[in-house]
């Protein structure tokens, strides 16, 4: 019987992600995920279960939401995903200079 433990921390080094909380990586990734779509701190500590500490300290990150979405270039009031910059097509010179496969 092949654990959760083990199949994550397998499956973690192939793409170069290293964690130390490897039956744990799920649980901050669902936080942080519920934070973007605009669930609020105590919203999402009542679906895990979680105490201040706990999901402060280990869950959540310190940067706001308004903040890593302005760096991403998306606007920072309400649930916008849309970029205008993602509409734009590559010279495909440059992407077969990205993707090497790209012609073969």
């Amino acid at each position: 019987m092949v654990s959760l433990f083990s199949s994550i921390s397998k499956a973690l080094p192939s793409p170069g992600i290293r964690s130390n909380k490897s039956t744990h990586i799920n649980c901050g990734s669902s936080a942080r995920m519920a934070g973007n779509v605009c669930a609020n701190a105590d919203q999402i500590r009542g679906q895990g279960r979680w105490n201040n500490t706990i999901i402060n300290g280990a869950y959540l990150t310190n940067l706001s939401s308004e903040l890593v979405r302005s760096m991403a270039g998306f606007p920072t009031n309400g649930r916008f995903f849309y970029l205008a910059r993602a509409a734009l097509n590559p010279p495909t010179s440059l992407c077969k200079k990205l993707f090497l496969t790209i012609g073969e």
